[in-house]
């Protein structure tokens, strides 16, 4: 009975398919969405709700990105223009944008985005270097482009920035 077992444990192992851990490392999970005309992606790790655009209400004599503060679910949260915070123009508001709600453990913020496009894994290997004569000011907080010409975005910094 010994044999039997060893045999098929020696059957086991001859085909199994070794995992390969670079392809699980060498990915991530982003969120892709649209910001007038340009496409960004931001990782899924820092993304934790997406909700319908709600009117913020304005706090005097704050920077130009913080558009306000929200009521969700029992606390005020902070809205910012990411077009703004990343220092490209103004972003327009109404009923039809949304707002990703980002955080980490120490704090919690949402941003407004046009629209919401969709989910998935992106390989490191398709980010490239920022192209020069890229017209983001806060190029620090880009990772780089696809070749699609997506903007990936880096969402922990973007969450830890003490500027935001």
């Amino acid at each position: 009975m010994n044999s039997v077992k060893d045999v098929l444990r020696q059957r086991a192992i001859k085909v199994a398919k070794k995992l390969e851990t670079t392809e699980i490392l060498d990915a991530f999970e982003l969120i892709y969405f649209r910001i007038e005309n340009e496409i960004y992606a931001i990782e899924a790790s820092v993304v934790d709700e997406v909700h319908k655009f709600k009117e913020p209400t304005p706090i005097p004599f704050t920077p130009s990105h913080i558009c306000g503060v929200f009521y969700l679910r029992g606390r005020f949260v902070s809205l910012v223009s990411l077009i703004n915070f990343l220092g490209i123009g103004e972003q327009r508001r109404d009923s039809s944008c949304s707002i990703l709600l980002l955080s980490d453990e120490k704090i919690e913020f949402g941003i407004i985005v046009d629209e919401v496009l969709e989910q998935k894994k992106l390989s490191k290997s398709e980010i490239q270097e920022i192209p020069s004569g890229f017209n983001i000011p806060r190029v620090d907080l880009v990772v780089g482009v696809t070749e699609s010409g997506t903007i990936v975005l880096d969402g922990k910094k973007i969450v830890a920035d003490s500027a935001r």
